[in-house]
């Protein structure tokens, strides 16, 4: 007898959309095979599904703003954060496992520039938007490095962990792979030390501080990095965000936005 195929994210689709009822009704196959993605099983598929939309409605401002939409065409705010390139996620770089790279330089973000905590917030959801879009229904997930030379009190604060960690731990398709942070200051470890206190064992025994580029390369080939890190990528956040801006407009940018459509008040 011929063994049986294991499920895969577009066979799970239909019972997917049985399940959830009309609470998908408006939701692309795409998103919702993202979540698919995540876990090929349609009862957890379900349940972060709906964990995400109960997370947005108590967080409207991140992607149910009518008056800021989380799009850079439509907020210029965002586009001017995004722009400082505090965190990004450069088209194509990859770990060694498969999952994208986003690449933090926290001592770009300048919160004496007027940008507020939730900017910020919406920012990281964006870029994470984009990671979560480009890996489609194969789930990899995503490994981040954090460049944190010189980082000051000026580029952090308590509140952005209080708001952005509940709403990828449990509430996000996303797998993060791995965390490696580069140089962290002694005030950094004393503040990740309360915010590990919020996190899940699984993803506290993925953290790594590292002191060097090499440690770094365990996980990430040297030359997937950009070149500020010793690899051979270059990086325009302008051009990112004139693409996606453009693909705003065309209507080919799929975002996890259609999970949920905030009430009109």
């Amino acid at each position: 007898m011929a063994e049986s195929s294991p499920d895969t994210p577009s066979s799970l689709l239909p019972p997917l959309r049985e399940e959830l009822g009309d609470e998908a009704a408006g939701v692309s196959d795409s998103t919702l095979l993202k979540f698919l993605g995540w876990k090929p099983s349609v009862g957890r598929a379900a349940e972060r599904f709906r964990a995400h939309r109960t997370w947005r409605a108590s967080n409207p401002f991140a992607f149910d703003d009518p008056a800021r939409p989380l799009r850079v065409g439509k907020d210029p705010e965002l586009g001017r954060v995004l722009g400082s390139d505090f965190l990004v996620a450069p088209d194509g770089m990859t770990a060694m496992d498969g999952s994208s790279v986003m690449v933090g330089r926290l001592r770009k973000n300048d919160l004496s520039d007027g940008r507020t905590v939730e900017d910020v917030v919406r920012a990281i959801l964006y870029t994470i938007d984009r990671v979560v879009e480009r890996e489609g229904p194969a789930g990899e997930g995503m490994t981040l490095f954090h460049d944190l030379s010189g980082l000051s009190t000026n580029n952090v604060s308590p509140m952005i962990p209080r708001i952005l960690l509940p709403a990828i731990v449990g509430n996000l398709p996303i797998k993060i792979r791995g965390i490696y942070l580069l140089h962290a200051p002694f005030f950094f470890r004393v503040l990740f030390k309360g915010v590990s206190l919020m996190l899940p064992s699984k993803l506290k025994s993925r953290i790594h501080f590292v002191d060097s580029l090499e440690e770094v390369h365990a996980a990430i080939e040297q030359e997937q990095l950009l070149e500020e890190h010793g690899g051979k990528r270059t990086y325009s956040s302008k051009d990112w965000i004139d693409a996606q801006e453009k693909r705003e407009e065309d209507g080919t940018l799929e975002s996890l936005s259609d999970c949920y459509v905030a009430e009109s008040a």
